[in-house]
């Protein structure tokens, strides 16, 4: 936990969706991990927040993830 207050100005919102990937989880979950793979050694994380919103008519999940991120 942080002593202050830190600006939301220098914090980036990415979000992933299933509907980007047709609903599949593996292209999902490889997406998301590029991604962290892939950021410089100066960003801190500082929320992932996942929400499953359950399930299209043809039975895919719908889901989402948010990754809250900020160069230190």
């Amino acid at each position: 936990m942080l002593n202050k207050a830190i600006k939301a100005s220098g914090s980036e919102v990415t979000v992933f969706t299933s509907s980007e990937y047709d609903g599949d989880i593996e292209d999902f979950q490889t997406a998301v991990n590029s991604w962290l793979r892939s950021q410089p050694e100066n960003i801190v994380i500082e929320d992932v927040i996942y929400q499953h919103c359950g399930h299209t008519a043809r039975g895919k999940d719908i889901f989402s993830m948010v990754i809250i991120s900020r160069s230190t």
